[in-house]
């Protein structure tokens, strides 16, 4: 169809494409500050003091029917790291998407504290989060320490998915490893922004790297199920990560929350409530 000439410039045009949008890639850097969706606009902080940790900024937003209209609000806390008692592993599978689903850390303190650290892409306002998009540098990374009543109250009851809350099988001194190790990253990508990356580095293959921290090896980089993020959950089961007998479907339908989220909305004692599985 095109003479060799033609088909040789039409190569080297394809080459040249292809190596500009590689060295854009390489050299775009994220940015700390820009026109962020307004729960992703105030970045979480925490300031250390030997067996206390103060965080600044906790999302603590109330939302509308399609989360579009939201309460702003924000608080600081102190947190007594010899409290932690309990770490829960949460699970939202999309619902669009099988081999998809968002998953986060709720750490829980003996003197009634409940906190989520959730790692997310940051986006600008008008974005969408792409999964394609993901994969390229398109959005920073993001943790986000937010009140129960935020970001489990808000998958659960506005967005209407399904929320599964696991015990996870740890001890209160390596709870706290972990909390800790997560704040430090947290702060650091606050000063060293990274990009966010469907596979490498989404919430589910970061949790990995710091549950990595307390047992070496546990959750290989490369293992598949880390990065595929909707198959992270039967993974939990496999590594025996949870703290329950019960196999995969049995606790599935014990842990599941959405149905007594709904039931009793926005209440003062939400994550108590809320940890009323049924023992059945």
């Amino acid at each position: 169809m095109f003479n060799k000439k033609v088909r040789k410039f039409i190569y080297i045009l394809f080459l040249g494409i292809i190596a500009i949008f590689l060295i854009w890639q390489f050299l775009k850097v994220p940015q700390k500050d820009d026109n962020w969706q307004e729960p992703f606009s105030l970045q979480a902080h925490a300031e250390f003091n030997e067996d206390f940790v103060t965080i600044k900024n906790i999302r603590n937003f109330r939302y509308g029917a399609d989360e579009k209209e939201s309460y702003i609000n924000y608080y600081d806390q102190t947190y007594d790291l010899n409290k932690i008692s309990k770490v829960w592993y949460i699970v939202e599978p999309f619902k669009d998407a099988d081999y998809a689903a968002h998953t986060f850390l709720s750490f829980d303190f003996s003197d009634d504290k409940y906190i989520t650290i959730t790692i997310e892409a940051r986006k600008l306002k008008g974005q969408e989060y792409s999964i394609f998009l993901g994969m390229l540098k398109t959005y920073p990374l993001i943790y986000i320490v937010a009140d129960e009543r935020d970001s489990i109250l808000m998958r659960a009851n506005i967005r209407k998915n399904e929320v599964y809350l696991y015990p996870v099988k740890i001890e209160p001194e390596q709870a706290r490893v972990l909390f800790t190790d997560m704040l430090l990253r947290m702060n650091d990508l606050a000063e060293k922004p990274k990009w966010y990356n469907t596979f490498t580095d989404n919430c589910t293959s970061a949790i990995a790297g710091h549950i990595n921290k307390i047992w070496p090896g546990k959750l290989p980089k490369f293992l598949w199920q880390v990065w595929v993020t909707g198959y992270a959950e039967k993974l939990a089961f496999e590594k025996k990560l949870l703290d329950t007998e019960l196999d995969i479907t049995k606790a599935r339908e014990k842990y599941y929350i959405t149905d007594i989220s709904q039931k009793i909305g926005d209440v003062s004692n939400y994550s108590k409530i809320i940890r009323q599985f049924n023992n059945n």
